[in-house]
């Protein structure tokens, strides 16, 4: 079988150079909410001490909301993101040094339902919430983060993801740093309209933000 790794192809963001490259595998791969001709891999930006920073100072400098910024919310893995990302966040407040930002990760129930346990929910009730993912191709997982959010009484100020194929999910920002215009022919697809399906080309991989599972 043939290893999808010798399939990497590497872009650099149009926006913002060649500070954070992304890997890519082109191919037929399904999401937990569509079809796509990417898997993806963002392994190293996720783990990488250096890329992890660079993404980091990367959305941050996207940032315009001016109310501060209590609790990152993390999803799909990017704790590590989450934490640099605090700490740019920090340089916006210089006249409050002590600014605490809490980076928390939900929990998550079999039906993919977000929560948080008692003696988390103070630190999202009342408080400004960025929510940070790696990759939103439909939208889907946003809104679900955004009822966790609503639901335990946070007030969320931006979606913050390193890939999206959206910039908007009900009228809230989201802000990457890679947009499908960087990865040439990129597209997403509900199962139904899925031109690989329809020419019987067979599904290789069952991917998420962690990583795939080749079939």
């Amino acid at each position: 079988m043939e290893k999808l790794e010798s399939r990497i192809v590497k872009f650099t963001s149009k926006k913002h150079g060649n500070i954070v490259p992304i890997q890519a595998i082109p191919g037929h791969f399904v999401t937990s909410h569509s079809h796509v001709n990417y898997f993806i891999d963002l392994t190293l930006l996720k783990s990488s001490q250096v890329d992890a920073a660079n993404c980091a100072s990367t959305l941050a400098r996207q940032f315009k909301d001016i109310d501060p910024i209590d609790t990152i919310i993390c999803l799909d893995g990017t704790g590590i993101i989450g934490a640099f990302l605090s700490k740019e966040l920090q340089k916006y407040y210089p006249n409050n040094e002590k600014k605490t930002i809490y980076v928390i990760c939900p929990e998550c129930a079999n039906n993919g339902q977000m929560f948080f346990r008692e003696n988390v929910e103070p630190v999202v009730r009342d408080k400004n919430v960025i929510l940070l993912m790696a990759t939103v191709t439909t939208g889907i997982s946003i809104r679900r983060g955004m009822e966790c959010i609503d639901y335990y009484g946070g007030n969320l100020k931006s979606v913050f993801t390193i890939f999206s194929a959206v910039d908007q999910v009900d009228y809230t920002t989201v802000t990457s740093i890679f947009t499908p215009d960087d990865i040439p022919g990129y597209a997403s697809y509900q199962r139904k309209d899925c031109p690989f399906c329809r020419n019987n080309t067979p599904i290789e991989a069952l991917v998420n933000a962690y990583g795939y599972s080749q079939l």
